[in-house]
């Protein structure tokens, strides 16, 4: 049988953005795992020759020492977390505080949390200081001076409805108008608030298309709406 190999793990500039001491841990905890999977693979490697034992026990002192990391490591984490909480409260900042108890919830980081400079590079840790320094933003974003020109603007030519176009925007609402408006409405959704639902509406067919018609003639002259 050919013995089982593992592929040649590399570190390249992974941790560059994290702080030395991070990148440390993280790296001796990859290195540890690689190392317990090599001794993994070289202990089936030898099951039934000289050196099983020898390769068994490696594999489980291994084994027990990268658990040993990952326990001591959770509990680092969560101190950190904790004096990140801690120092949030001091800082009357309650926003951040919630952020950091509901991303550990399981929920996405809102955008409303997240820390942004101001003008000079400072960061911005308070919510308060952080919508200050949207509201500056925006404001300095939308209030410009116009720089266009008021002649051309009166120089744009306004569009004048045709005779025909006119007359056919001035007219009664048609029973044709109605009938296709009816026929485009969804049907099987939810009563609206007339308690109505367009099924009724169009089993009913071309008596309440004439009702319709009367309503919406009578609401287009007095140009009232019909009350209940």
């Amino acid at each position: 049988m050919k013995p089982r190999t593992l592929p040649q793990v590399t570190f390249k500039g992974e941790f560059l953005d994290l702080t030395y001491n991070f990148a440390q841990i993280m790296f001796t905890m990859k290195l540890l795992h690689y190392q317990k999977s090599l001794a993994f693979l070289n202990w089936q490697n030898h099951r039934g020759a000289n050196l099983e034992t020898e390769t068994r026990h490696k594999y489980r002192r291994l084994r027990k020492l990268a658990k040993k990391k990952i326990d001591a490591r959770q509990i680092e984490y969560w101190y950190e977390i904790c004096e990140e909480i801690e120092n949030f409260i001091k800082l009357n900042d309650p926003a951040a505080d919630f952020s950091i108890t509901r991303h550990l919830h399981g929920e996405s980081k809102r955008a409303e949390n997240m820390p942004i400079e101001d003008k000079n590079g400072k960061l911005l840790l308070n919510s308060s200081d952080q919508l200050q320094r949207w509201r500056e933003y925006f404001n300095e974003l939308l209030n410009v001076p116009s720089t266009v020109d008021q002649k051309l603007i009166d120089e744009i030519p306004i569009d004048t409805l045709s005779k025909e176009e006119g007359k056919r925007q001035n007219a009664e609402p048609s029973t044709e108008e109605i009938r296709g408006a009816l026929s485009q409405m969804k049907s099987r959704k939810a009563l609206g608030n007339d308690e109505i639902i367009a099924d009724l509406l169009k089993a009913k067919g071309e008596p309440v298309i004439r009702w319709l018609h009367e309503i919406f003639v009578d609401i287009w002259k007095s140009q009232l709406m019909v009350q209940d």
